[in-house]
């Protein structure tokens, strides 16, 4: 099983990344926010949408609309998922912009990404949460990953565990631009919370 959940931890870093010459993507937060207010904003969306909601993905397109985010187009869509299937939203967010994705089968996913000035200081609030989620279940840990695609910088670790037949994972990860890639004024490093259910019968 581990190395299924390592594949499809493998898969899902690789989703997602996209060409640094695209400064769009890791434009920084302006103005920048408070560190703290922003994890407590993303854990709160992803606590809510892909915890608490997904895998029911209708639900979560009701609930992400609900707060007032918009649908990205097809090409937005593709720009993360690639090939993948799925839709994708906008939300301005009170503390920064904040993209929601749900990828479908066979890597069905619910991921939230932001962009951040440096990180978050502390993931002891996302830890926590994990924690919670996790009570009373064995989870293994699984990373960290480091790849290099595209131009950037991708770095994912997590949680996974079996849910009946499915794989499932908590998964963080951070994305930049290669330095050779960075623009001088600086770029924001993006991190992005995933849930994953996994067939490993259809992972590939």
């Amino acid at each position: 099983m581990k190395r299924t959940l390592i594949a499809a931890t493998a898969a899902v870093c690789m989703t997602g990344a996209v060409h640094a010459a695209d400064t769009r993507v890791y434009a920084r937060p302006d103005p920048a926010p408070d560190p703290a207010a922003q994890l407590a904003e993303m854990l709160t969306l992803y606590e809510d949408i892909c915890l608490k909601t997904f895998p029911d993905d209708a639900a979560v397109a009701r609930a992400v609309e609900a707060r007032g985010a918009v649908a990205m187009s097809d090409a937005e869509v593709k720009s993360i998922l690639h090939a993948d299937p799925g839709r994708g939203w906008l939300l301005a967010g009170k503390t920064a912009p904040f993209k929601l994705t749900v990828e479908a089968p066979p890597y069905h996913a619910c991921g939230v990404r932001t962009n951040t000035v440096a990180g978050f200081p502390s993931m002891q609030p996302y830890q926590d949460l994990v924690a919670r989620y996790a009570k009373g279940r064995t989870f293994q840990k699984v990373g960290p990953i480091n790849q290099e695609v595209q131009g950037t910088q991708s770095v994912g670790a997590g949680d996974m565990a079996m849910k009946g037949k499915l794989a499932e994972g908590l998964l963080v990860f951070t994305v930049q631009p290669l330095p050779a890639n960075r623009d001088s004024a600086g770029d924001a490093i993006q991190v992005r919370f995933v849930h994953q259910l996994v067939d490993p019968s259809q992972a590939h």
